[in-house]
């Protein structure tokens, strides 16, 4: 593909567009093939064996007990304010249906 030139690249030949597109090209290319072939050569070197015998250490190490989990912020903190407002809001709901629906519903006739 070869550029048109345009005003702005009046100072730029096509050749050196075209050249530069080629190293740039190259660069990638070579920068995906290290990359793709680094994990291969790290895969295939192995550890040296010394002996067939495995060293034991010489302290024997205890697996640590893993810590207990403390619950979240949201189950510590948020869920039980939206419960309590729940209930306060369905409470205050009932007490105010009672206040001014069913005292208004009967009369005292004398």
């Amino acid at each position: 593909m070869w550029f048109r030139p345009t005003g702005r690249s009046r100072y730029i030949d096509r050749d050196m567009i075209n050249t530069l597109r080629r190293y740039v090209v190259f660069f990638v290319l070579a920068l995906g093939s290290l990359t793709m072939a680094a994990p291969v050569a790290w895969a295939a070197t192995a550890p040296e064996v010394v002996d067939e015998v495995v060293a034991q250490p010489y302290v024997e190490i205890q697996p640590e007990e893993p810590a207990p989990d403390e619950p979240q912020w949201t189950y510590r903190y948020l869920i039980p304010a939206v419960v309590l407002l729940t209930v306060v809001l369905i409470g205050g709901t009932v007490v105010m249906y009672f206040v001014k629906v069913v005292r208004g519903r009967y009369t005292v006739v004398e």
